[in-house]
């Protein structure tokens, strides 16, 4: 299954130019005017829409979301299973419209929950879509209802493709010069629907080659989520450490040995906890600190050598149009590797940021992992480095969380 990029998106006030786009816990804004995401990762939960609209974790987002027409054109809505949430488009924040999805009426939903939902324009300007499945009702703002005849199924909307026509991810309204289209989101593809005479105009594109910034900031708003959830993980440890995956993966990434002395124990500890601290600041700083760099801003702007998956550089958490291209577990484990180099000063050489997986012979032939030749970067391997020299590894810090919140040596994974 492809995975999804986009979870709900509407657009923001009238005359902004923007849309804000959601995904698990956190959102960001793409700007029309400047054809590009706006930098900084923001949680949802600022938003103040309250439980269950402020989904906390990697997981599963909001369903879907719309900007209102008509009379409600200064307000949002948010919809997450059989209910909804209202936002303040002018203030940006929650207010106290919150209610049952089925005050809508809409067919073919029956309390479900919806997939997603735009607005139409020209000659259906006025009309809400609605998406569930593989079928889309119609609302009239003026009439403050559902249009009869409806569901109707997704497949008959003219030009419409593949796998478009069995449900969409998300849906958005179009602005400023794209003020006439609308577009459907599903996976890293989207579609562009002319609503002069509405139809599906040309065959799906991916999202990272017409919207820059825009995935690469969503997936850097889940990787933060999901490093965060291994960071509270290794807390826990951390605050009793005594059980033997805690020593194991103390030992296997900070080389502290289970016979060590309790002053050297306690020492290592001490510094883990306040870097894991650190780190949590900086994550919850992504709304100031997370940007987005095409290729060639990183190597013109910030003198990359080549273009990294993600960087730090400049106070500021970079992530390129390489970043999609890791798994979702990777994602998180560069952003905390990056992370660790915002708040340590040791950790920002590249000398000290020796990789998990570059370790001696004897190592891999023992997690059996592939063996690695010598690079000439760094002088010792993983496994090799002194305990004060593994305790400012970028790759120890991700590598110890993983292992405590998966409970196994995730190396092997």
């Amino acid at each position: 299954m492809a995975e999804r990029y986009i979870d709900a998106a509407r657009s923001n006030a009238d005359g902004s130019l923007e849309a804000t786009f959601f995904l698990a816990d956190h959102y960001v804004v793409y700007d029309y005017a400047h054809h590009r995401v706006n930098d900084g990762v923001h949680a949802v939960a600022g938003l103040g829409f309250g439980r269950p609209f402020s989904p906390v974790g990697p997981g599963p987002g909001l369903d879907a979301a719309l900007k209102g027409r008509g009379h409600h054109s200064r307000k949002g809505y948010q919809f997450r299973g059989a209910r909804y949430a209202r936002v303040d488009l002018t203030t940006g924040l929650g207010d106290a419209g919150l209610g049952e999805l089925s005050a809508w009426s809409l067919p073919g939903v029956n309390g479900q929950g919806v997939d997603a939902a735009f607005n139409g324009r020209a000659t259906r300007d006025g009309k809400a879509y609605f998406f569930r499945g593989d079928q889309y009702a119609r609302y009239d703002w003026a009439e403050e209802k559902p249009d009869g005849d409806y569901p109707r199924p997704i497949a008959g909307i003219p030009g419409m493709a593949e796998p478009f026509d069995a449900g969409v991810d998300a849906a958005v309204d179009g602005e400023g010069a794209y003020g006439e289209t609308g577009f459907l989101f599903k996976g890293g593809d989207y579609l562009r629907v002319a609503w002069d005479r509405p139809r599906v105009d040309g065959p799906a594109r991916r999202i990272q080659d017409d919207w820059p910034g825009l995935v690469e900031l969503l997936l850097a708003g889940r990787a933060k989520a999901q490093a965060l959830v291994w960071i509270s993980d290794a807390m826990r440890h951390l605050a009793v450490p005594f059980d033997p995956l805690f020593a194991t993966a103390l030992a296997t990434h900070f080389h502290v040995a289970p016979t060590a002395g309790a002053h050297e124990k306690a020492t290592a500890i001490d510094l883990v906890q306040r870097q894991f601290g650190r780190i949590r600041t900086a994550l919850s700083e992504s709304s100031i600190r997370f940007r987005f760099r095409t290729g060639d801003e990183s190597m013109r702007l910030d003198h990359c050598p080549e273009v990294p998956f993600a960087y730090f550089w400049d106070t500021k958490l970079n992530f390129t149009p390489r970043f999609p291209g890791l798994e979702a577990p990777e994602r998180a484990a560069a952003l905390l590797r990056e992370t660790v180099r915002a708040v340590d000063p040791s950790a920002a050489i590249v000398s000290a940021h020796v990789p998990d997986l570059y370790v001696s012979d004897p190592e891999a032939d023992r997690l059996g992992l592939p063996k690695v030749r010598d690079d000439p970067r760094w002088t010792l391997r993983y496994d090799q480095l002194s305990t004060s020299a593994a305790l400012h590894n970028p790759s120890a810090y991700a590598a110890f969380a993983r292992h405590l919140s998966l409970g196994k040596e995730s190396r092997l994974s």
